[in-house]
């Protein structure tokens, strides 16, 4: 049996980013023949207030105290045949814990699916985020024996440092995600899926939203971990979670992905487009990061530069019910033909493989020495 130990920043079954990469991979990869184990950075206590505003204190402590267990976990070691990194085992510092745990396991791969080589300040924790330490994600790149990356941007910046990169974009489960009915009181609701760090997109088109809801009571859904209120539109808070993120979307109409003109987003993969879609819904985004390579605009959606485009489509979705129905069938077809699980985890699957065929080892049987 193959054994991968995968080291993650996040407490399992939260992160989106996570959720949707090696947690969701790892059942598929243990019917493949893998044993996985994932190994937290953070412990519950740690993210019940990291992601809240204040408590400084708080997070400094409990910080510390998961840092310390995470190490002390690396210096015992890790029985595996390969060690994946998703994004940075440790969440401060620099690439101490992961020069160590690549030492002492035969192979290291490296998933990488945000920026973080960029400088990037939290709107929750402030200069606190300056203790991430971008530049530990080049370290990354150099020790690892393979590279994945979410997309072709983040694939370039990585073969600066690595020429063993591949792309795997994130992919949904479209068995579990599918169409569902709509809520059933004949209103056209709109959907948005975030989170507290990410409230600042939705509400750039608060503008337009507002215009909208002058011509048409389209309520807008929020599925968040907390409401986000805007003056002057009717929203629907639901609570994120894993159990009913699907049946709440699917209950919607239209999708929307805005987003900040900010140096990290045009870097970023969008899962929110695919969540959209996977349920049927066109989605109108801004054409920043993946979306244009995702949506075919006036096909599976719409992409908006300014607010007028913002609410002129909005208002083309909402008063045309056949449009809806065409654009989602669209957007569903595009999600299982180009992103869905099943067809593309086999790729997944041969990337690990090929890390303990033979061919993947010097002649003695032992791994390269660590780049960088």
């Amino acid at each position: 049996m193959k054994r991968l130990v995968a080291l993650v920043p996040n407490v399992l079954g939260v992160a989106p980013g996570q959720r949707a990469r090696i947690e969701l991979w790892a059942e598929h990869l243990q019917q493949a023949g893998w044993t996985v184990e994932l190994h937290p950075f953070e412990d519950d206590r740690l993210h019940d207030v990291l992601y809240a505003p204040g408590h400084m204190a708080a997070k400094a402590r409990r910080m510390l105290g998961c840092y310390l267990r995470h190490l002390a976990g690396v210096v015992r070691g890790f029985d595996a045949d390969v060690l994946l990194v998703y994004r940075e085992a440790a969440l401060v510092g620099p690439a101490i814990s992961e020069r160590l745990a690549a030492r002492r396991t035969p192979r290291m791969v490296f998933d990488l699916d945000d920026p973080t080589f960029l400088p990037y300040r939290s709107p929750v924790n402030g200069w606190f985020s300056l203790l991430k330490v971008p530049g530990k994600t080049r370290s990354l790149f150099r020790l690892s024996d393979h590279v994945i990356t979410i997309n072709e941007p983040i694939a370039a910046y990585a073969r600066q440092y690595n020429p063993s990169v591949s792309i795997v974009p994130n992919l949904i489960d479209t068995d579990r995600y599918h169409p569902g009915a709509p809520a059933g009181d004949g209103r056209v609701r709109i959907a948005w899926i975030g989170s507290h760090t990410t409230r600042m997109n939705l509400e750039t088109i608060a503008g337009p939203l507002r215009r909208l809801h002058q011509t048409v009571p389209a309520p807008l859904r929020v599925i968040a971990d907390e409401p986000v209120p805007i003056d002057g539109v009717e929203t629907e808070y639901r609570p994120w979670s894993s159990a009913n993120e699907v049946h709440d979307l699917a209950e919607c109409d239209i999708g929307v992905v805005p987003v900040n003109d900010l140096p990290w987003n045009s870097w970023k993969f969008y899962f929110k487009t695919l969540q959209y879609m996977a349920v049927g819904l066109p989605v109108v985004a801004r054409p920043l990061g993946s979306n244009p390579d995702v949506i075919r605009d006036g096909v599976n959606g719409f992409l908006v530069r300014n607010e007028d485009e913002w609410h002129d489509r909005l208002l083309t979705l909402v008063g045309d019910e056949a449009l809806r129905r065409r654009m989602g069938e669209a957007a569903r077809a595009t999600v299982v033909e180009s992103y869905s699980l099943r067809g593309r985890m086999p790729k997944v699957i041969a990337t690990f493989d090929a890390m303990v065929a033979p061919a993947a080892l010097h002649p003695n049987g032992s791994r390269p020495a660590a780049r960088g």
